[in-house]
Order: structure tokens, then C-alpha cells, then sequence
């Protein structure tokens, strides 16, 4: 999940009102998989993957993305979801890794079912789940109804969401990735969608991280951190070995560049290494992000409750908050989707 850059970074607890009035973007795909790694079946007979309806479709993620996205409006936040794109090739090793780490959990998980050792099945429910494009164009209708926008970046969600940043279009980015701040975003927050929650026994707090303050820190620029982040290790590249943050940053302050550090430790230089700069410093987007709606009650209690088992309460819970948020379109009203 991107570069590691916790050791260097100074996070800031925040509550959700501390971003009301404000634009945020939300990275989708990490959200999802938050959801459907928490929102499972779990307990005796149960396989631990995702909750289902009486069709046996997963519903965790449209879970998730209902009860959060009214809690963020509710804290008077303006979302807008960035979904992954297609990615660059340089990910694709990271993805086949990913890949393959899935099906040996899969192999793992069907022998548990099939011995009905529902604690293994719990455990390594969570690892085998993955978020289909199906999924994603469930969550995509859902947010609609809910009047919630959402876009799908050309390449890396939280590169894109990143350069909206810079631009001033959003806030800041939601996402648990640190990869943003190789990206650029002047404000990074971390568990704005878990805010609340708890894990491990203890409450999760969102958390705030602001660029500029981190590099004034340990006195270095944005390229510097860029190639820390690429000789720590990123999606795009494995790293170098033996250098983590807290090693990375000490050289990259003493020699300056990957370059320069690569010749003093006598360190292989980072394959294609102006590209991935190039994918950090200058990430490609797709032109103005959309303005948010209002909530069409009729439309999600159809989906939600008639199509997908939903209970009554859970979608009027959700309502009562986009409808506090004056979010709720009055009967009669037209919207985009009427034309």
C-alpha cells in the first residue's frame, strides 16, 4: 500500500467537525477494502468473508459506504470518492504480487471452510475478499442516489486526488496510502472513514498531516522526499534494500539524491527512476471534479431495501443525516439524472 513514511511523519488527531465546510477527497478503493475487511460474517458456520443478501450478492462495501458517507456529510464534509483508474505498468508487478498472495490465502480458506475451522476462516476471510468490479459499480449507483459524487481518476486515485489538491478543488486527501505525500497533497488525513470505530480494542481517531510542516521538519524539499519514498519502496518500485525511512532520510540529507546516495553506498541505481518521478511530481487527472447532489429517498430505499435486504432502519438512519444536512431532494424536484 504504497511507501511507508509513518516513522517521519508527525499526525495531528483531529475530529470530523474540524473539516466541516470543507471539500475532501476520499480515496474509494482503500475505503472499500476497509469496509470489506471489517464488515464480514464471522462466528460459528460463518466463513468470514463478505456479508451477503438473500441472493448471496456482498453487500459490506455498500454498507460501509452508506453509514460513512452520511456520517461525513452529517459532520458537514463534502466527499467526492476518487476511484482507481487503469494503472501504469510499472504497478503491475506490484499487482501480480498482490494477486498471488490472494490465491494462496484462497487455498488456505477453502480448506478451513471445507474442515469447518471457522476461527482459520475468519482469519484469513479478510485476505481473500477482493473488490469486484461489479462492487464498484454498485458503490458508484449507490453514491449517485445519495447525491454523493464520485470520479475515476486516469491512473491512481490518490495521485489524481492529489494534484485536485494542489490545485485548490478539494482540501485535503483521505486516504491511509503515504504515497499522497509523495504526490504532493498539502494536507494528507488519515481514518476519516473509521473515525469512531475501534480496533484492537481502541478508538481510532482521524489524523491530520500537513505536507509543508513535515518537510520544514527534517529540512527537506519535495524531490527530496520523492526519492526517499523511492529508495523506502512504492508501488511503483520495491525499493532498495536494507534503506528504510528513518535510513533513507538520514542519506538523502547528507548526499542529496538517489543518485548520490547510490554512488556513495555503492547501491544499484532504481530502474527507470525519471518516470517514476514524473508519476510522483506530475500525476495525470481528468479536468474539474463534479459538484455533489441531493439524496433521491425513493431511489435508494428501492435499491437498498427492495433490491439488497437492507433494513429499513440502517437506510433511514443514513437519511436522517443527509436530510439534517439539507441534503435531501424535496418530491417533485428534478435532478441531472431526469434530462
Amino acid at each position: 500500500m504504497g511507501c511507508n513514511l509513518r516513522d517521519l511523519a508527525s499526525p495531528v488527531p483531529i475530529q470530523m467537525t474540524d473539516l466541516a465546510g470543507q471539500r475532501i477527497a476520499v480515496d474509494a478503493f482503500l475505503t472499500a477494502y476497509q469496509f470489506i475487511t471489517s464488515l464480514r460474517a464471522r462466528g460459528d458456520g460463518k466463513d468470514g468473508t463478505y456479508l451477503r443478501d438473500s441472493h448471496g450478492r456482498p453487500v459490506s462495501h455498500l454498507m460501509g459506504f452508506l453509514d460513512r458517507s452520511a456520517a461525513l456529510v452529517d459532520a458537514g464534509i463534502d466527499p467526492v470518492f476518487v476511484f482507481d483508474g487503469r494503472p501504469h505498468e510499472l504497478k503491475f508487478e506490484t499487482l501480480a504480487e498482490r494477486k498471488e498472495r490472494r490465491v494462496n490465502a484462497k487455498e488456505k480458506w477453502e480448506a478451513a471452510v471445507e474442515a469447518e475451522d471457522w476461527k482459520a476462516a475468519d482469519k484469513l476471510g479478510a485476505q481473500v475478499v477482493s473488490y469486484t468490479p461489479e462492487m464498484v459499480q454498485e458503490t458508484k449507483r449507490m453514491l449517485d442516489l445519495l447525491g454523493i459524487s464520485w470520479i475515476e481518476a486516469p491512473m491512481e486515485a490518490e495521485g489524481a486526488a492529489s494534484v485536485w489538491c494542489r490545485q485548490g478543488q478539494v482540501a485535503g486527501v483521505a486516504s491511509q496510502d503515504w504515497d499522497v505525500l509523495l504526490y504532493g497533497s498539502p494536507v494528507m488525513v488519515r481514518n476519516l472513514t473509521s473515525h469512531g470505530t475501534k480496533k484492537f480494542g481502541r478508538m481510532v481517531t482521524a489524523e491530520q498531516i500537513v505536507l509543508a510542516d513535515l518537510l520544514d521538519e527534517h529540512g527537506i524539499t519535495q524531490e527530496q522526499l520523492i526519492d526517499l519514498g523511492i529508495m523506502v519502496g512504492t508501488d511503483f518500485h520495491p525499493g532498495i534494500r536494507g534503506i528504510g525511512p528513518k535510513t533513507g532520510l538520514k542519506l538523502i540529507k547528507e548526499y542529496g539524491t538517489i543518485e548520490a546516495v547510490c554512488e556513495a553506498k555503492e547501491k544499484e541505481l532504481p530502474e527507470r527512476l525519471d518516470e517514476i518521478r514524473e508519476l510522483f511530481m506530475n500525476h495525470p487527472v481528468s479536468g474539474e471534479l463534479p459538484a455533489s447532489g441531493m439524496t433521491d429517498e425513493d431511489g435508494l430505499r428501492q435499491f437498498l431495501i427492495e433490491e439488497r435486504d437492507f433494513s429499513e432502519r440502517r437506510v433511514d438512519r443514513a437519511l436522517e443525516k443527509m436530510k439534517g444536512a439539507g441534503r435531501m431532494r424535496t418530491k417533485g424536484q428534478s435532478t441531472l439524472f431526469d434530462f
